[in-house]
């Protein structure tokens, strides 16, 4: 049954987020939500529009998922992410993802992957990391890993292994172009100091 929804899920956020800028009334987004929603469902050579995405892209992690359902709902009038909040969480997903996928392409010989099966180390240490997210009140990225875990504890992905449920490809290139992005920016915003 997940196997069916998530991608319908992924579709569908993905979907309205690139139509959101047309039209900010909320009724409107409303409606195109919903025409996002249908369009995942519509057939196309034998399945689906949403499964057929899938075919291209693979499966989202559950981080990714509440990334662009927390996007969505700020177009609903969620308050949107404090920079701060953005900031940890960014560099939260920037990390996970440079310890898994260097070894995932082959450039070292430890296999952290294995790790995502049998994860209590991981848990451990992913539940102080969340807990210091939750005293620093970063909120986004602390939702992220226990919505995360909670799915891997119920297997609510087709995957086994907990890496999956809490970093894609996309989500890792994200996290680490848009932290290179802030941190070239804070460097040209730098005030200098004058040593004349």
């Amino acid at each position: 049954m997940t196997d069916f929804w998530l991608p319908h899920l992924a579709f569908t956020l993905l979907a309205f987020l690139v139509l959101s800028p047309l039209g900010r009334s909320r009724p409107l987004q409303a409606v195109k939500l919903f025409t996002c929603l249908l369009l995942s469902l519509v057939p196309m050579q034998g399945i689906s529009l949403a499964l057929q995405l899938r075919t291209y892209i693979g499966d989202l992690s559950i981080a990714s998922l509440v990334l662009l359902g927390w996007a969505t709902l700020s177009r609903f009038g969620l308050p949107p992410v404090g920079s701060r909040d953005r900031l940890a969480s960014l560099a939260l997903f920037a990390g996970l993802a440079v310890l898994l996928y260097p070894a995932a392409l082959g450039m070292s010989y430890a296999d952290p992957y294995q790790l995502g099966f049998e994860p209590r180390p991981m848990l451990l240490v992913l539940g102080l990391l969340c807990a210091v997210l939750i005293i620093q009140r970063s909120w986004l990225g602390a939702l992220a890993l226990v919505l995360a875990t909670l799915a891997f504890a119920l297997r609510l992905g087709a995957s086994e292994n907990y890496w999956d449920y809490l970093i894609d490809p996309y989500l890792a290139l994200y996290s680490l172009g848009a932290l290179l992005i802030a941190a070239l920016r804070w460097l040209l915003n730098r005030p200098t100091r004058n040593l004349a």
